[in-house]
């Protein structure tokens, strides 16, 4: 079963540093970015976070997950959620 990384710019109150939450799914879900973000607005809401950036969602392609996290540093500010297929090493 495929596996997703999925990351998104968020903070928890006005003020605060922006930083990155991330979490992995094998959800059959369609990956298409506005199946992205609602899933990711989802999880704001039960963790009490706000989003950061400009609303854009990106595909990351695919790749091991320890280059995902250098990847979605490259994002420009305008990019909200990261997101892309896990390949096992």
């Amino acid at each position: 079963m495929p596996r997703y990384f999925i990351s998104y710019r968020k903070t928890e109150g006005l003020g605060q540093k922006p930083e990155w939450g991330s979490f992995t799914t094998e959800s059959d879900l369609a990956l298409e970015a506005h199946a992205i973000r609602e899933r990711v607005e989802r999880r704001l809401q039960v963790l009490g976070e706000q989003l950061v950036g400009g609303g854009e969602v990106f595909w990351l392609g695919q790749g091991p997950l320890d280059e995902f996290f250098v990847r979605r540093e490259e994002a420009s500010p305008e990019v909200t959620v990261v997101y892309g297929l896990i390949q096992e090493r």
